[in-house]
């Protein structure tokens, strides 16, 4: 939940005297909040640099005007600061565009205002903001968003407070935006490392010419990924171990139709790199025995490849992280695609799905 604010404060009352209505407990947040964490993370993460350029921007032009106030002859000498800060800010404000307006599932109020001149809020617009919230720790950081508000205000008294310079604001709400995203960021690696993320993936290329047309099939079974984020760094790697096995799955050589048999392997090892909103993969395969074979009319063929060969690199980088997640891929953009020899085409997918597995499902 954003707090928008006349003056960019938002607080609540004073040492107590605002009393809080009594809510049904809220459920923990978990993987099946995933979204929400997401797109709240998001917003807080655009708030906090939204305010942190804005704060920059209105101290420009705050401070020569402070210098010229010092300078009786100064031609700004009687400009106000204030009022020409709050144009500033009104112009920039007019930029103001949060990535999720309102976050999944959020139905709290879009703003919870606090009166100018006081350091008292609405308990309604606490209360529905609460409830609206989709789980308990989001609800709770954005109630903390605001008591913070209260305490500053409560600290340096409502006159004091309010009767800052509009760069003051911004900063306070950049400040408090960040340490949102933090605590949510937080949260965020939580329920990612209490659910189980599993891989699979189905690879069926075709490749076609003249006397030729051959459909393949890889499957790689389904791969449970280990590992758990760092609390120093925003990225983690999840690693997991599969088995490929490929198939012909249909052929024709010469107009001749033909029936395939056998399969080869690979050992696969998958390195899943997270933020907790995008992922990147990696893969690295090693040929197991195994070998493929034709029969035809007419004639028959074998294939035996070599043993231990290795192969690798990324599978797919920047794609969004979500509780099941398909990246479907043509086969043409593969790096194999360029080996195809000159003169055949190549059609189909590759499709990875990443799939986040709640606990107790």
């Amino acid at each position: 939940m954003f707090s928008t604010i006349k003056a960019f404060a938002v607080s609540l009352a004073l040492g107590g005297a605002l009393v809080m209505p009594v809510l049904a407990d809220q459920q923990q947040c978990s993987c099946k909040n995933l979204q929400s964490v997401q797109e709240e993370l998001r917003n807080a993460d655009y708030a906090a640099k939204f305010f942190a350029d804005m704060a920059a921007q209105l101290k420009a032009v705050e401070d020569p005007l402070i210098e010229a106030h010092k300078i009786p002859t100064h031609p700004d000498s009687n400009v106000s600061i204030y009022h020409r800060s709050s144009l500033k800010r009104t112009e920039i404000m007019a930029r103001f565009r949060l990535p999720h307006r309102p976050a999944h599932g959020y139905k709290g109020p879009a703003t919870v205002d606090m009166k100018y001149g006081s350091c008292e809020q609405q308990p309604a617009a606490l209360e529905a903001l609460k409830a609206g919230s989709q789980c308990k720790e989001l609800a709770d950081f954005a109630l903390e968003h605001e008591a913070v508000h209260r305490a500053k205000c409560a600290r340096d008294t409502a006159t004091v407070y309010w009767d800052r310079l509009p760069s003051h604001f911004a900063a306070e709400e950049a400040e408090r935006y960040s340490e949102q995203a933090k605590a949510t960021r937080a949260l965020l690696k939580r329920i990612i490392d209490e659910g189980t993320v599993t891989i699979e993936a189905k690879l069926e290329p075709r490749i076609s010419g003249p006397q030729f047309d051959v459909t393949y099939s890889y499957v790689t079974q389904p791969a449970e990924m280990n590992g758990n984020s760092s609390p120093g760094s925003d990225t983690w790697t999840l690693k997991g171990k599969a088995r490929r096995a490929g198939k012909i799955k249909s052929v024709k050589l010469a107009g001749m139709s033909c029936t395939p048999s056998g399969q080869i392997n690979d050992d696969i090892d998958l390195a899943l790199k997270l933020d907790g909103l995008t992922m990147g993969l990696d893969s690295k395969s090693k040929g197991k025995p195994g070998d493929i074979m034709i029969r035809c009319k007419g004639g028959h063929g074998m294939s035996m490849r070599p043993q231990g060969e290795v192969d690798g690199g990324n599978v797919f980088a920047d794609e969004a992280f979500t509780i099941g997640t398909d990246v479907s891929q043509d086969v043409r953009s593969l790096p194999f695609a360029k080996y195809v020899p000159s003169g055949m085409s190549v059609s189909g997918k590759n499709t990875v799905s990443v799939k986040l597995v709640c606990p107790g499902s």
